[in-house]
C-alpha cells in the first residue's frame, strides 16, 4: 500500500444495538475512506459513535449493514474465528486504560501477541527486546504494571501493539488518563514510531495535542460523518 491508498473503506455502514426493547442507532450510514500510513484521528462528542466505529474497524464487533474493507479484506461478514485470526495478523490496539495483564511483566505483556501468533522463542525474544528498547523501557522489562507509572504503562501498551508489525493500530483515547506533559510524550513516541514503522494509526480522541499531530481528521456526530479535513 502507498500513501494514496486507503487502509479502511466503509460504504453506508450502520450499527444498531438493542438495549432491552430500545433500538439504538450508533452508526447511521457511515461512508469513509481512511488513508494508509498516516496519523488519522476521529473526533466527536460522547455518544457520537467513535468507539463503535473503532470496534468495527478492529473486528471486535460487526456492522448491522453496509460494506467494510479493512487492510484490503472484506471483514463485515467474517465469523468469530476469521475475525480473531485477522486481528492477530493485522491490528494492534492501544486503550486509555492500558489493558495490560497485571500478573505479567512488561516483557511478558509485549511478548504476548507473538505467543498468540506462535512465533519461535528466539524471534519472540528479539522482537520483544527491540520494542521495549524503542519505547525506552529496557530497564523496566521485569516490572509488572502496578510497578510502573501511567506513562510507562502506556509505553508498554504501545510496544505490545506494534511488536507484531501490524498494518493498522487503533488507539481509543490513548492519552485520556495521563497528565498533559506525559500525554505529549506518548503522542511524540507514537508519532516517531509511526514514521519509523510506516504503520497506519487511527485515534479516537478529544485531546487537542493528538489533533495537532494528525494528518487527517474525521468528525462524527450522531452516528454520521459530518466533516473530514487534511492537517
Amino acid at each position: 500500500m502507498n500513501k494514496n491508498e486507503s487502509v479502511v473503506r466503509l460504504t453506508n455502514v450502520t450499527k444498531t444495538y438493542f438495549m432491552g426493547k430500545v433500538e439504538v442507532e450508533a452508526l447511521r450510514g457511515i461512508t469513509i475512506q481512511i488513508p494508509v500510513k498516516r496519523f488519522n484521528v476521529i473526533i466527536g462528542p460522547s455518544g457520537s459513535g467513535k468507539t463503535t466505529l473503532l470496534n468495527l474497524l478492529g473486528c471486535i464487533d460487526f456492522p448491522s449493514s453496509g460494506q467494510m474493507e479493512v487492510c484490503g479484506q472484506e471483514v463485515a461478514r467474517m465469523n468469530d474465528k476469521q475475525a480473531s485470526d485477522f486481528r492477530a495478523e493485522n491490528i494492534g490496539f492501544i486503550f486509555q486504560n492500558f489493558n495490560l495483564v497485571p500478573v505479567l511483566s512488561a516483557y511478558e505483556n509485549v511478548e504476548y501477541p507473538l505467543l498468540l501468533m506462535k512465533k519461535p522463542a528466539a524471534e519472540r525474544k528479539q522482537l520483544t527486546l527491540k520494542m521495549l528498547d524503542a519505547v525506552g523501557l529496557s530497564k523496566h522489562q521485569n516490572h509488572r504494571p502496578n510497578e510502573l507509572s501511567g506513562g510507562q504503562r502506556q509505553r508498554v501498551a504501545i510496544a505490545r501493539a506494534l511488536v507484531k508489525g501490524p498494518k493498522l493500530v487503533l488507539a481509543d483515547e490513548p492519552t485520556a488518563n495521563l497528565d498533559s506533559k506525559t500525554g505529549k510524550s506518548i503522542i511524540d513516541l507514537m508519532y516517531a514510531m509511526q514514521s519509523e514503522n510506516h504503520t497506519t494509526f487511527i485515534f479516537s480522541s478529544h485531546d487537542k495535542q493528538v489533533m495537532e499531530y494528525s494528518e487527517k481528521v474525521f468528525e462524527i456526530r450522531d452516528g454520521l460523518l459530518v466533516k473530514e479535513k487534511e492537517n
